[in-house]
Parts: structure tokens; C-alpha cells; sequence
């Protein structure tokens, strides 16, 4: 007997589960007739194409619905739902609950699916006689990825995930006696809620960002597979270039915001820490940054179109491979990023593998036919662009190979040991790579796309090397520099600043204009902060609070700081100045001090690390970085004694006794002798309403130490204010609560004292600021750059 639920919001479920059964359909007619009106260039397949833009149309329309249902669903916080029960709670502001659209696996391909059916209807409209093969290989694209999210359960089969699955229908929840009352939704009254990684201010644009910029690359692929396909072997350069531009914007912004996040949210100390998904997703960008050197020659040339074809291709490949990685769980245990393993793995290699032998085929089918070069001059401007994308693939392939271990291990049955030191394994790599491409930035400029005279060249570079030995020298004695490599590194990054600025400064309307010289000047700017930033990061938080942190808290790196203790920190002076809860998170304040000509402290500055606590999926230890002109001073709290969601009591009662002048009693391990008592009156009226009742006691420890204690308690205006006094050495309180009805007799209550400390991390980051300035200036010139390309496209420049 079917039972009848209660309460449940089905509408939208069904609505957004039809409209991605109808979408997929509609793709496949879409690319079948955008197939056959590609047969021919000509001019009696426009019924084809008619109904190729029909289908396409009305599939965008159909993922517009079903992302649209899927919000509706999360904003509602409709709980039957098992991808809202996971990623929605209910105190989430309303940011947050924008963001749980692409917090998990099937939500954030749907938002992917939805740009990449946006850009087809861009196409569509502005492409001309390439709408129909590009819109061809668009639309059998989407059918790859529509098909993972249709969650259709046949027998062992499964095609996909569901995002409109009931949590009652989840797999996991099949034959849960909870789900057999009809009235299960009432007693929901919340959600899994969500991670607790993603909230942060940050995480709210760089998903998004990232896989507009995942849909923008796979835009010059269509045109590179369309060239091929059509035999259009320069034709397909002039429209793939914006996109080419676009999509390096779009992921290296997204790329970049996430390195912002993870400075300002995870604890490794710092911007970068070479984690799987990190290189995974820099790999693409990287090779689709070499793609549009590739594309730039060939199109300027008319030769090198091998290569050109064949980056365009892989970026995208490597997207779908990065897409793998985080989304199959196969790097589950090594990155903070990448998703558990919900068979979602086997759908994406069948999808890289289709589009990876498709574009293998068409491109050595056509191999024999592309224009080469028939002779090569060393001393042009695109011979080193062709260089300078060869340094960028191979640096590229280093990366994923040392990040796609563990997938060499499953699949081949391996058992290839990951670097154990990552951050050193792929600094020590990629440092000859940055110097290099550092180097070709800077005397690309000065190469012209000709004939070269060595010594008009050197002319023209002087300046800019004579600038960068100059710094070099300086910042070399600024910050003992002494590693050949750092040195190298600085002069490299350096000689590519001044030639950027040269190129802006003499011929300004000209480079401005395109872009290109202010990308390279964003990158220089933001080589030359990595390597100082990083080659001088100090950690200024010794140990110096005399209390042993053990075996999990390096001494030379952390420090206890207990509330109201002053204690030296590098240059300044640190105090624990107390916490604060605000519902969600427990802020911790330290103050960073400074002594006068009095030997007096006074407040540089405050640092409030916090704790995001949670007790579903863990606590999240949040850094705080102080933004100074020339540094930051990044802090954070390894360790504190935390109870979930409440400052904890201060004390603890141990036991209450009575005890007599003249009595030795045992209080814990330790002997507590009562000497006297005796009054003070408060007033110039003697009276029981202003007086001070005071014991005085010595407290002797098992270690021969003995301590004086004075507690009392004072009579005022008919109220009793208790004076306690505290052995901080043993971690006891004493308080005098009342007068007991024997003379000379009182009854006295011991309390444990809980010491309120902390343990902190603090890390010096000099220069950083240089670095998000170098991000601003290299996005700032990409976005330019994409704007010329588009001017020139509509005939404005």
C-alpha cells in the first residue's frame, strides 16, 4: 500500500526533473539537426539549422527552468528534498542560500550546464557562418552533461545524478522506518546545512566565476574541432580568439578568487599550497594561455597552426580531466575541494574520452593539410611566443602529472609514492618555469613580429635590464636574499615589469589599448610578490609562555597565550584579551602591543582569529589577517578548549566544607590551614550592613609551596558580594560564602580554576599586498584584451 505523504512540495521537483528530460532530448535534435545542416555550406540546409536554433532555444529555456526550480526549492528550504536537506539550513543568510545552488556535485553542474547554454545562445546569434558546426558540437556536449544530472535508476544502471531526489527516495534512506510515517516532514525542523569551508564571502563568487570560466573554454574548442572538421584552418582563429580571452579571464579570475579564500579561510599560511584541485584547475588555464600565443602566431603568421589546434583542444580536455578529479572522490583523501565518490567518475571519463578521441581524429585526419613553416628564424617575435608556450605546457604537464598519481595508482595498479613534501615537490619544479617565462615576457616586447636587428634589440632592452639589476641589488640586500634562484627569480620578474612599462609608457594608446603589455605587467608584479612574500614569510608566534606544548605544537611555531598574560611576539608584545560568541562563531581577541619611553603598553592593533563552530561536519579554525602597508600579519588558533556554541563556565565547584579557626583541612592534594578571620567596617557607622568578613588562610601544596589566601565576603546595603581570591599557581578558587552559626567558623566552597588560554599561530607575510595588486592588474588587462578583440570584431577600433 502506497502511503500518502504529508506536507510535501512536489510541484517543483517534478517541473525541474521534466524540464532536464526534456532538455537532454531537445540537445540531442539540436545536435543531430545542427549535424545536418553542417553536411554543406550551403544555402538549402536552413531548415536544418532552423530547427538545430529551435531545439537549442527551447533546451536553454528548459535548464533555465530546471536551475530555476532547483532555487526556488533551496530558498524554500524545502526539506523533502535530499539536495536541499544536505546543503540548506535554516539560519543561512541569504548569500549562503544562493550559494548552496553550487555547493554539491549536481548543482553546480547544472549552473556549468546553464553558461555553457547561455554562451550557445551567444553563438547562435553572433557566429554567422559558424553557428552550425560549432552549435553542432555544442549541443552533443550537452547532451554528455545533461545526461549526468537525468538520476535514471535501471536495475544496476544508474545515468546520472538527481538534484530532485526526495530524501526519502535517497538510496542511503531505502527502507528507513522513519520515512514510514506519512508525517516525516514535521519532525525535519532543519537541515545538514552547509559546509562549513563554504562560508565565506569569497566561496560566493569563485564557484560561480569558475565555471563560467569552464563554460567560456570550451568555446575555442568547438571552433578548433569546427576548423578541422571544415577544413578551415585559419578561418576559426579570429572568433576563437575572445573566447580564448574570455576563458582565461573567467577561470584564472576564478582560480585567483579561490586563492583568496584559502588565505583568508583555511590555516596552511598562505595563498597557494599546491592542493590536487588547486593544480587541477591551474593546468587548463595554463595551457589555454599558451593555446592563444599558439592562436595569435598562427593567425599573424599563417603558419604553427599544429600546435594551435592541439592546445585548444587539451585545455578543454583538461577541464573535463580537472572535473574528474574533483567530482569522482579518487582525490577524496588529499584535497579539501574534491567530492566523495558517488559513481559520477565513470560518467566523466565516457564524456573526456568521446570529446578527447573526437578531437584526435579530426586533428590527424587533417594533420598532412596544415600550413607550416617552411624555414625557422631564431630571431623573431614568433619563434619565442612559440617558446614561451612550450615552457607553459610543459609546465603545465609537470603539474598534473605529479598531481595524478593516485589516479596512476587505481587505474594501473601502481604504487607511485606522492611527493611527501608537496609545497617544496612543486616550488622546486615550477621556479625554473616562472623564471623563464618571466624572461620571455620581458624581450618578447622588444622582438617585432619581422625582421630583428641584435643590435637595434639591444638598444631598446638595455633600460629595462639596467633597471631590474639595479632593484634586484637593492631588494637582494633588503631582504638578504642569497639563493641563486630567488635572485634569478626577482631579476627575471623585474626585467618583465620594466619592459611591460616601457612598452605602456612609450607606446601607451597602442598597448593599453590591447591589453596584452598590462597582463604581462600584472604578471611580473605578481611573480616578483610570490617570490618575496613567500622566500621571506617568518613565523614570529616562539614559545615563550614557559608552559611544554607537546609533541603537536612546535615550540618554535605556536605560542599559549593565557587571558590577561603579556608575552613577546617578534617586534611586539601579545595579550589574550578575551572571546566573544556570536551564534556561529567564537571570536578570540589579541592585542598586539607596543611599550612606550615609560616601559608602559599601549594597542598597535587588535587580531580576531575566529572559530567557526559545527558539530555536523567539524569546526573550521578561521585565520585573521592583519593588513599592514608593507605586510600582513596573518594569525590563527591551533589550539582552544571549545564547547559547541557557549563561552565555557569559568570554574568548576570542587566541594564546600566548614571550617574553624585553628583547622587544617585536605582540598584536593593539598592542605589548607585557617589562621584567622577578622572584620572591616565600610562606613563611618559601624553596623552589619558595611562590612568586610575576611579569612585568612595559607594553602601548602604536595610540592612544599605555600600560597596566602584572603577571601570574604562583604555585607552592603543588605546584599552579600562575594571577594573571592584565586591560587592561580595550583588553579583554585576560594570563596567565603557565609558565616556559619559557631563562632569563628565559616563555610567555604572550592572551586577549580579553569585557566582561559590559547594557542596561536602567527605568520608574517611581507610584500603580500604587491601580490593582490599583480592579481587586480592581470585580470584588469585580460578583461581589456577581450575588449579590443571584441571592438575589432565589430569594426570599432
Amino acid at each position: 500500500m502506497d502511503i500518502q505523504y504529508i506536507g510535501e512540495h512536489l510541484f517543483w521537483g517534478y517541473a525541474g526533473r521534466a524540464a532536464l528530460i526534456i532538455a537532454f532530448l531537445l540537445a540531442v535534435f539540436a545536435g543531430v539537426s545542427y549535424l545536418r545542416a553542417s553536411s554543406d555550406w550551403r544555402i538549402d540546409h536552413r531548415q536544418w539549422r532552423c530547427y538545430g536554433r529551435r531545439a537549442f532555444r527551447i533546451h536553454a529555456l528548459m535548464i533555465g527552468v530546471a536551475s530555476f526550480s532547483l532555487m526556488y526549492l533551496l530558498l524554500n528550504q524545502y526539506y523533502e528534498y535530499r539536495y536541499v536537506w544536505v546543503h540548506m539550513e535554516n539560519d543561512l543568510s541569504l548569500g549562503y542560500q544562493i550559494a548552496s545552488f553550487w555547493a554539491g556535485q549536481e548543482g553546480s553542474l547544472l549552473f556549468w550546464i546553464l553558461c555553457q547554454a547561455v554562451f550557445g545562445l551567444i553563438i547562435m546569434r553572433v557566429s554567422r557562418r559558424w553557428e552550425m558546426p560549432v552549435m553542432t558540437i555544442f549541443s552533443f556536449s550537452q547532451v554528455f552533461m545533461v545526461s549526468m544530472l537525468l538520476g535514471i535508476r535501471w536495475g544496476s544502471i544508474n545515468i546520472g545524478l538527481d538534484p530532485f531526489l526526495l530524501l526519502r527516495q535517497a538510496p542511503e534512506n531505502i527502507g528507513n522506518i522513519f520515512f514510514q510515517n506519512p508525517d516525516y516532514l514535521s519532525q525535519i525542523t532543519d537541515g545538514n546545512g552547509l559546509n562549513p569551508l563554504l562560508r565565506n564571502f569569497w566561496m560566493l563568487s569563485h564557484p560561480p566565476v569558475t565555471f563560467i570560466g569552464y563554460a567560456a573554454v570550451f568555446v575555442p574548442f568547438s571552433f578548433a574541432l569546427a576548423g578541422l572538421w571544415k577544413g578551415k584552418f585559419h578561418d576559426w582563429i579570429k572568433p576563437a580568439i575572445p573566447w580564448t580571452l574570455l576563458g582565461i579571464f573567467f577561470l584564472g579570475a576564478g582560480i585567483l578568487l579561490g586563492g583568496v579564500w584559502a588565505y583568508e579561510s583555511l590555516t596552511f599560511g598562505g595563498f597557494w599550497a599546491w592542493d590536487p584541485i588547486e593544480n587541477a584547475s591551474l593546468v587548463p588555464w595554463l595551457i589555454l594561455v599558451a593555446a592563444l600565443h599558439l592562436q595569435l602566431i598562427s593567425q599573424k603568421k599563417r603558419h604553427t597552426y599544429a600546435p594551435a589546434f592541439l592546445f585548444t583542444i587539451l585545455a578543454f580536455i583538461f577541464v573535463i580531466y580537472a572535473t574528474y578529479l574533483t567530482r569522482s572522490g579518487v582525490l577524496a583523501e588529499t584535497s579539501v575541494h574534491s567530492f566523495g565518490r558517488d559513481g559520477m567518475g565513470t560518467h566523466i571519463l565516457i564524456y573526456l574520452f568521446s570529446f578527447l578521441t573526437l578531437g584526435l581524429i579530426l586533428f590527424f585526419k587533417e594533420f598532412s593539410r596544415l600550413p607550416s613553416k617552411k624555414s625557422e628564424k631564431v630571431f623573431t617575435r614568433d619563434f619565442w611566443l612559440f617558446i614561451g608556450a612550450l615552457v607553459l605546457a610543459l609546465s603545465a604537464f609537470q603539474i598534473i602529472f605529479s598531481t595524478s598519481i593516485p589516479v596512476f595508482n587505481t587505474f594501473l595498479g601502481t604504487n607511485m609514492a606522492p611527493p611527501t613534501d608537496v609545497v617544496d615537490h612543486y616550488n622546486t619544479w615550477q621556479l625554473p618555469f616562472a623564471i623563464a617565462i618571466a624572461l620571455l615576457i620581458g624581450f618578447t616586447h622588444f622582438i617585432r613580429w619581422g625582421e630583428n636587428k641584435f643590435r637595434v634589440f639591444a638598444q631598446r632592452i638595455s633600460l629595462s635590464v639596467g633597471l631590474a639589476i639595479l632593484i634586484t641589488l637593492v631588494l637582494a640586500l633588503a631582504y638578504q636574499l642569497q639563493r641563486p634562484d630567488y635572485l634569478l627569480m626577482v631579476f627575471a620578474s623585474l626585467f618583465a615589469f620594466f619592459s611591460s612599462m616601457d612598452m605602456l609608457l612609450r607606446f601607451s594608446k597602442t598597448y593599453i589599448s590591447k591589453g596584452g603589455a598590462v597582463t604581462h605587467l600584472g604578471m611580473s608584479v605578481l611573480f616578483l610578490a610570490i617570490v618575496i612574500t613567500f622566500s621571506q614569510q617568518k613565523t614570529i608566534s616562539k614559545n615563550t609562555s614557559g608552559y611544554h606544548l607537546g609533541e603537536s605544537f612546535p615550540e618554535t611555531e605556536n605560542l599559549l597565550l593565557i587571558k590577561g598574560e603579556v608575552l613577546p611576539m617578534g617586534e611586539y608584545y601579545v595579550t589574550y584579551a578575551g572571546k566573544s560568541f556570536d551564534g556561529e562563531r567564537m571570536h578570540y581577541q589579541i592585542d598586539f602591543l607596543k611599550k612606550n619611553k615609560d616601559g608602559e603598553y599601549y594597542k598597535v592593533f587588535s587580531s580576531v582569529p575566529t572559530v567557526l563552530l559545527n558539530e555536523r561536519m567539524g569546526n573550521v579554525y578561521e585565520p585573521y589577517a592583519k593588513v599592514l602597508p608593507l605586510r600582513d600579519i596573518f594569525t590563527y588558533i591551533t589550539y582552544a578548549d571549545l564547547d559547541q556554541g557557549a563561552i565555557p563556565d569559568a570554574q568548576q565547584l570542587l566541594e564546600t566544607m566548614t571550617i574553624s579557626v585553628g583547622d587544617s583541612v585536605e582540598t584536593g592534594n593539598n592542605i589548607l590551614v585557617f589562621r584567622d578571620i577578622h572584620t572591616e567596617s565600610l562606613g563611618q557607622v559601624p553596623g552589619m550592613d558595611n562590612l568586610r568578613v575576611i579569612a585568612d588562610m595559607v594553602l601548602y601544596t604536595h610540592f612544599g609551596e605555600h600560597y596566602h589566601i584572603r577571601p570574604a565576603f562583604v555585607f552592603s546595603d543588605g546584599e552579600i558580594i562575594h571577594e573571592d581570591d584565586i591560587a592561580e599557581q595550583v588553579e583554585m578558587r576560594f570563596r567565603l560564602a557565609r558565616a556559619a552559626d559557631e563562632p569563628y567558623t565559616v563555610e567555604l566552597e572550592v572551586y577549580e580554576e579553569r585557566l582561559d588560554f590559547i594557542i596561536v599561530k602567527s605568520i608574517v607575510f611581507p610584500m603580500i599586498n604587491l601580490l593582490w595588486a599583480g592579481i587586480v592588474i592581470l585580470l584588469a588587462g585580460l578583461w581589456m584584451a577581450w575588449r579590443a578583440r571584441i571592438r575589432t570584431a565589430r569594426g570599432k577600433m
